[in-house]
């Protein structure tokens, strides 16, 4: 839990630093973030976030997520990377429809959608790669719940950068920890989630049958994965053929992102963490 920060009105917002990679290295402290909306932040976050230099944030949202929930990022020296895309590529409106939806089948539903979301995502995964591999760092990336975009898209970087698919799959699911999805849905009005029409499917399910559409399940992250190597051969080969990362941006990548194991960098919040 050393990784989370502990904002007052940010929505899983984590950093990606101190996890080891097979070379020996480790991720750098305070270099990369991932996060959930971060519409709501008081100016006491504002003013944590501005205290890391933060140089660039990558919305994974829609226009829509965006326009309902506008994040206003202290600064103007911060690069904003969005994009526009269909929102339908975000719901299980269709499936959820059946009146035999169930557990199971909600289950099943995101092991398929997770199967979709490096290929449905590229342009987004391709867009901050190359941001990393510029080395316009400290970056955050996020969505709404910081969950599926973002989770793909951490679990990518970290695989990328060497760490050992335990590691990536326990970050993965860290979200379960840090944030009551659940919770979140039911507040009022909306809590920081705010699901708009898009997904008020939700909000008529039952809670049993959601819970699998709001748990990050590390099997989710296994088929997007298995789905990779099926679609390109291996991890390295959609890096190289989708995301269009050459082995020189891998390596001007890895060299931004990763430190020495004998660095005094530690993370944030120290001891009190």
């Amino acid at each position: 839990m050393e990784r989370v920060i502990p904002l007052e009105r940010g929505l899983n917002f984590r950093d990606l630093g101190g996890y080891e990679t097979r070379d020996g290295r480790r991720v750098r402290w305070r270099c990369l973030f991932r996060s959930g909306v971060m519409s709501r932040l008081t100016a006491a976050d504002q003013s944590c976030l501005h205290s890391f230099g933060i140089r660039a944030l990558c919305d994974l949202r829609t226009r829509r997520e965006r326009e309902r929930e506008t994040v206003r990022w202290a600064g103007e020296d911060v690069l904003r990377l969005e994009w526009d895309y269909d929102p339908r590529h975000l719901n299980l409106r269709s499936a959820a429809s059946d009146p035999g939806f169930s557990a199971v089948s909600a289950h099943s539903a995101m092991i398929e959608f997770y199967r979709t979301l490096p290929t449905r995502f590229t342009p987004q995964y391709r867009g901050l790669f190359a941001q990393l591999a510029a080395g316009t760092v400290p970056l955050v990336f996020g969505c709404s719940a910081g969950k599926d975009r973002t989770g793909m898209a951490a679990a990518l970087i970290l695989a990328s950068l060497g760490v050992s698919k335990e590691d990536v799959l326990l970050d993965f699911m860290l979200t379960n920890q840090v944030v009551d999805l659940e919770r979140v849905l039911a507040a009022k009005p909306h809590g920081s989630l705010r699901l708009g029409e898009e997904q008020s499917y939700l909000r008529a399910l039952s809670p049993e049958v959601r819970a699998p559409l709001l748990r990050a399940a590390p099997e989710y992250l296994e088929a997007a994965f298995d789905q990779v190597r099926r679609d390109n051969g291996s991890l390295k080969g959609y890096l190289r053929d989708r995301l269009q990362l050459t082995d020189h941006s891998l390596s001007r990548m890895r060299a931004h992102l990763l430190e020495d194991t004998t660095s005094k960098s530690e993370p944030l919040g120290g001891a009190s963490s």
